[in-house]
């Protein structure tokens, strides 16, 4: 049996390594910059009659300071632009949001199993996007977070991957959501933006200098000035490509052995890379601006000549980490709707945390009610308020028969549809959260934290605590809570936002402590299985089996 584990904690020593890298090649372009300005404008000069040079330090660090700040000040202005979330990312490459009340058959197949994925990784279901001009198979995750992520697919995945095969590739993606890859990616983005200001600053001089100098017969320096920092941005774009292509082959490998252990099946992600390695155009991707995000995709998504500008590792290799016995030879394409719906069913794996969405088995009327831009906010309001306050008869007693997990799972489907919602009733929703903030009941603060972190602005939960007084605040609140005693929730708050912070291994060790305290009496309780998966949810951890139990 492959160790992800190990696989995932190797990549992740490689990527931090390789950010490195990338910051010492910013300082080694400035370097460089600098060590020109010393050689063409008299930074460097002999001492009359002695062999002696002086550097004069302070133009120089002038100098320094100006290009660095000038390549932070792109970056920056390209990071703002991304700053509004995935759907940036997505609508740049000619993505279509898929609504998510569509009935379209293809678009209801591609988000049932986002969401089964959303449910499996216990997160709200983030915005869904096709791109409908593709007809390589990718895919791809952006944004900074789980409230502002996005997940896109082109019309060739859609159109060729089984439904096992859809479902190991949006774990993927998933999983690079719940690793921190997005900002990850966005900030590569925004770095490779800056460098390349410096050569597009050289032409500009270059460009500027041809007019300045003609019909005059001086020596003008510029002229190669502007080509020496062409060259010098230039060589800094070759080699943070190499850098960005290197970080994202680790990411991919990290992703790839995620993925594996989230969906306990090996054959799906196998079988959809093996389905890119059977056609003919593969994963690759035409618009204009995949170069930009290449890196953001599932597989390689340009054509690179030179494998150390591959921003994927080898197909085989990945194949060969997921299946050491696989052969080497990849099947025919085919396309996944040829197959009757009898043997699809068929070739489902068996129940796993996939299935969580079936096994919760949560009532049409709401189903239909959380995936409404319209209705999605009264369900909601119905669902947290103690009084129940509707007309909908049918509606509260549907919700009055649903247990922790299937409320819990109801309030992540309906995320997507309450960022959709008319302006007056999603504002309504969020004043009625807010007052929610001090709740007496625990589930329904916990609720509030949930939805509130996924709708309100960013920023809106600054307080944090340090480490170990975050865990010991939240072990706390459990006990308090089973024993019927008061819960300080500002400090529980305070520890969510703390927590939430941590690597996935180190909320993987906290959910384990908390599950621990769970199960020390051999029984789980309905407020401990509430409080649990709300926690988890906050912090975008996934949910351990037992508490679905």
């Amino acid at each position: 049996m492959v160790n992800f584990f190990e696989h995932q904690q190797q990549a992740r020593r490689n990527t931090l390594l390789l950010v490195f890298l990338f910051v010492l090649a910013f300082f080694l372009i400035i370097g460089l910059v600098v060590a020109l300005a010393a050689v063409t404008m008299g930074g460097v000069t002999q001492t009359p009659g002695s062999t002696d040079y002086v550097v004069q330090w302070k133009p120089l660090g002038i100098i320094a300071a100006a290009v660095g700040g000038a390549i932070l000040l792109i970056m920056m202005a390209k990071w703002v632009t991304l700053k509004p979330g995935g759907h940036v990312v997505a609508e740049q490459l000619g993505g279509v949001r898929i609504a998510p009340d569509s009935q379209d058959p293809v678009q209801r197949r591609v988000l049932n199993v986002v969401e089964e994925m959303a449910i499996a990784a216990n997160m709200p279901v983030p915005a869904v996007y096709i791109l409908p001009n593709e007809a390589g198979i990718n895919a791809f995750a952006a944004g900074y977070e789980t409230k502002d992520a996005a997940i896109g697919l082109t019309q060739g995945s859609i159109e060729t991957f089984s439904r096992e095969e859809l479902q190991a590739v949006v774990a993927h993606e998933f999983s690079h959501i719940l690793n921190g890859d997005m900002r990850l990616n966005i900030r590569l983005i925004a770095a490779l933006a800056g460098i390349l200001a410096l050569a597009h600053f050289g032409r500009i001089m270059l460009h500027s200098a041809r007019f300045r100098s003609r019909g005059r017969n001086n020596n003008n320096i510029l002229p190669l000035v502007g080509i020496a920092l062409m060259i010098i941005g230039g060589v800094g774009v070759f080699f943070g490509n190499i850098i960005k292509a290197a970080v994202s082959r680790q990411r991919e490998y990290l992703a790839d052995a995620a993925a594996v252990q989230f969906t306990r099946n090996p054959e799906g992600l196998a079988g959809a890379l093996q389905q890119i390695g059977a056609r003919q155009h593969g994963s690759r991707v035409q618009h204009q601006n995949a170069d930009e995000v290449a890196h953001l995709f599932f597989g390689q998504a340009l054509s690179k000549w030179f494998s150390l500008m591959a921003t994927h590792p080898p197909l085989d290799k990945r194949i060969k980490r997921i299946q050491p016995r696989w052969n080497g030879h990849y099947p025919e394409p085919r396309q996944a709707f040829v197959e009757s719906k009898a043997e699809q069913v068929a070739k489902q794996p068996k129940p796993s945390a996939l299935d969580q969405l079936a096994l919760l088995a949560l009532p049409a009327l709401l189903l239909e009610r959380a995936r409404s831009p319209q209705h999605a906010p009264e369900l909601v309001r119905s669902l947290i308020s103690s009084s129940m306050d509707t007309a909908a008869s049918d509606l509260v007693n549907e919700l009055a028969t649903l247990g922790p997990s299937q409320q819990l799972a109801l309030i992540e489907l309906a995320v997507p549809a309450l960022r959709l919602a008319p302006e007056s009733k999603r504002i309504a929703l969020i004043h009625d959260l807010q007052l929610l903030e001090h709740s007496t009941d625990l589930f329904h603060w916990c609720l509030y934290q949930l939805l509130a972190r996924q709708l309100l602005p960013k920023g809106a939960f600054k307080d944090t605590l340090e480490n170990k007084l975050a865990l010991d605040t939240t072990c706390s609140a459990l006990q308090q809570a089973e024993a019927g005693e008061s819960v300080d929730y500002a400090q529980l708050s305070a520890a969510i936002t703390t927590i939430k912070r941590w690597s996935p291994q180190q909320k993987q060790r906290v959910v384990e402590g908390w599950t621990a305290i769970c199960t020390h009496d051999g029984v789980i309780s309905t407020t401990e299985k509430k409080l649990v998966a709300t926690l988890c949810a906050c912090i975008e951890s996934p949910l351990p089996d037992t508490m679905f139990e």
